[in-house]
């Protein structure tokens, strides 16, 4: 009753400080995202939305087994991180990058954006997608960069999750604490009907 009550007043929060996000269409290489970013990442919910479109982009590129898309994508998330190091050996984004690696996974990506649900197992079209993203909190000022943490909604979690965005001296924003993007969530339906008989020896392949 308590998790309940816990769930219904998260849910009512975000809905409070939900801020509209323009659709996202993915660009086609990594230089017409290097292009977009440097308006569309004026704002940390633009520049959430820019990590995004580089996270479906790799997982395009691995669905579509397009290697030179895959290169792009990973140039595209490194540079929505702001990290020095490619994503592809990074040890800090180990779990990111096996998860991007993993299709199985894809449905944490999905859960964050608008319509997506358990029932319809996070259907959405990664091509032209919203966020779900909540207004600015926690924000400040440390070593000369300014910061904020953003609301992001996932539909398969009782609880709000935050994002930790960092405005750098070139003026526009990063997400430099994107560890709740990769973070796992409930099983979408279809996953679970799959699943459902795994400890019935009958069912056993």
């Amino acid at each position: 009753m308590e998790k309940s009550i816990k769930t219904i007043l998260s849910v009512l929060l975000f809905s409070l400080c939900v801020t509209s996000v323009a659709e996202a269409k993915l660009p086609a290489s990594w230089p017409e995202f290097k292009q977009e970013y440097q308006t569309e990442a004026m704002t940390p919910q633009g520049a959430l939305t820019m990590l995004f479109k580089g996270v479906f982009c790799y997982t395009k590129a691995v669905q579509t087994k397009n290697n030179q898309l895959k290169i792009d994508a990973g140039k595209m998330i490194r540079y929505a991180l702001h990290s020095e190091t490619p994503i592809e050996s990074s040890v800090v984004y180990s779990t990111f990058r096996e998860r991007l690696n993993d299709p199985s996974y894809y449905y944490i990506f999905r859960s964050y954006c608008q319509g997506t649900s358990v029932e319809n197992s996070y259907q959405m079209d990664p091509e032209n997608f919203v966020l779900n993203i909540g207004k600015l909190v926690d924000e400040g000022e440390r070593e000369g960069k300014k910061y904020c943490q953003l609301f992001l909604r996932s539909t398969g979690a009782d609880t709000i999750r935050y994002v930790r965005q960092t405005k750098f001296q070139d003026g526009l924003w990063y997400t430099t604490t994107p560890h709740c993007v990769y973070l796992d969530t409930r099983k979408p339906k279809s996953y679970i009907m799959d699943h459902l008989h795994d400890h019935d020896p009958d069912y056993d392949r």
